[in-house]
């Protein structure tokens, strides 16, 4: 066996190995609401609706919660089942992720590609939830693979999950068509359309389905009603600032400076110019960034609360293709490209360990540092049973929020209800809950509350307060 086959076969391994180990997690973060609760809706209701009800209707396409429960229908409805199901698309994530590296690179040095992916705290923290941002990613590395062979039959497929699951893949498939059109040497007008048509099914299934959303319910995206219209509302000129200085961050966050300090290195050492004269590669994915920027981080600046860190995938795997084009094809010594690359995967993966204090909110879903936290909830919950406390009384704040059915998947329709400091007899907090302010943390050091449980692991930790 070739060395690369063997390097292939033990990522595959891994893969299933890390996906067997999250098979008894909860449903976490935001997958509470993109999959168990879209699921539960086709489950319960036998797919007698194609639109979500409002409540819990976030204007994206629904077919990763129709997929859930169609899965569900088969095999049984259960966390194992759930997370078996990303399977597929995390082992085809890594196939392509080889594929890709040795077209950046070469045969031999394809395995960097899938290990620096695989070390992005971002996509190793979405890697083992039920997440549709896995799918996101499957489909945006099918059609990048489709573009790059000029394979359209894997572009076709890949728009169409693309546009099957976020209107965030539809703005995808869209840069990835002007990704294609740039890469054209021949622009004349019937080369440009001749190009579209793998396109197509994509824009006209997106299409289709926004036009039937808006007539069925008037609204596209959200409405005033939604409970995330704040998220939605624009942001004042302050607040722009104040968002492009936490795009800045996400930019830098959780060890992906060592890829921009890698990055710089390598082209004020081999200078650009030549790079971009001499690598097709290099080339094809730094304009591949450049287009994502605009198209992804535009939400993010414009809007009040749409800064989550998985938002941003495509642009963080887009600058890792970059970089593993300029490695590839610097002139740099071995030494060098090693320590460069060294660098950089060690630096990724202690971005799993980065954790702020308490009062600094952070992506919990965008790294591996949650993964204490399932074993806290459980203990947490076993000791609110042993003492008799009915969950209703015990406030709480995001993700613990509501009937516990929709994050282990049992059929308990009790659950933590909203925190209130005027009303709520116990409080339950952890430093992954983002939404309780800074005064809300400080007053829970008052003698108001009295603390009747804590227990940490790792970063994380969650406290049981009873009020005095």
């Amino acid at each position: 066996m070739k060395p690369i086959y063997a390097i292939q076969a033990l990522f595959l391994v891994g893969v299933c190995l890390l996906n067997w180990a999250a098979w008894h997690h909860p449903f976490f973060w935001d997958t509470i609401q993109l999959g168990a609760k879209h699921a539960h809706w086709y489950y319960e209701n036998q797919f007698a609706h194609l639109l979500l009800p409002d409540e819990i209707d976030s204007g994206h396409p629904p077919f990763f919660g129709m997929l859930l429960a169609g899965v569900w229908l088969i095999f049984g409805k259960s966390l194992l089942v759930s997370h078996a199901m990303m399977l597929p698309f995390l082992l085809g994530i890594t196939l392509l992720l080889f594929r890709l590296g040795q077209y950046l690179t070469s045969r031999e040095q394809a395995w960097i590609l899938p290990v620096l992916v695989w070390a992005d705290p971002v996509f190793l923290g979405q890697s083992v939830l039920v997440s549709p941002d896995i799918v996101l990613v499957f489909g945006f590395l099918c059609c990048l693979i489709g573009i790059l062979e000029k394979r359209n039959s894997a572009i076709l497929v890949g728009a169409l999950i693309l546009a099957a699951i976020s209107t965030r893949g539809m703005m995808t498939v869209a840069l990835l068509y002007v990704l294609d059109l740039i890469m054209q040497p021949d622009r004349r007008i019937q080369t440009l359309i001749q190009r579209a048509w793998p396109y197509v099914p994509s824009g006209l299934l997106a299409l289709a389905f926004l036009i039937y959303h808006y007539q069925v319910k008037g609204w596209i995206g959200y409405h005033e009603a939604s409970p995330w219209a704040y998220s939605f509302q624009k942001a004042t000129g302050s607040e722009l600032v104040k968002n492009g200085a936490i795009l800045g961050w996400r930019m830098l966050d959780y060890g992906r400076i060592f890829i921009w300090l890698g990055l710089a290195f390598i082209l004020f050492r081999h200078q650009l110019a030549r790079l971009w004269s001499s690598a097709a590669g290099f080339r094809q994915m730094t304009v591949l960034f450049l287009l994502t920027i605009p198209a992804l981080c535009s939400t993010f600046l414009l809007y009040k609360g749409l800064q989550g860190y998985r938002y941003l995938l495509p642009v963080f795997l887009s600058l890792t293709f970059v970089f593993v084009a300029a490695l590839g094809h610097t002139h740099l010594p071995k030494l060098w490209k090693n320590a460069i690359l060294g660098m950089a995967i060690i630096g990724l993966l202690t971005g799993n360990l980065w954790i702020y204090p308490d009062k600094i909110s952070q992506g919990w879903d965008a790294t591996l540092a949650h993964w204490p936290y399932y074993q806290l909830r459980q203990d947490m919950l076993h000791y609110l049973e042993n003492e008799g406390i009915p969950l209703a009384e015990v406030g709480t704040a995001f993700p613990e929020i509501g009937p516990l059915k929709y994050k282990d998947l049992s059929e308990r329709e009790d659950g933590l209800s909203e925190k209130d400091f005027n009303s709520s007899q116990y409080l339950l907090y952890s430093n992954v809950m983002n939404d309780y302010t800074d005064e809300e943390i400080d007053q829970l050091q008052t003698e108001d509350w009295q603390e009747l449980r804590r227990k940490q692991k790792g970063g994380i930790k969650m406290i049981l307060y009873k009020r005095n």
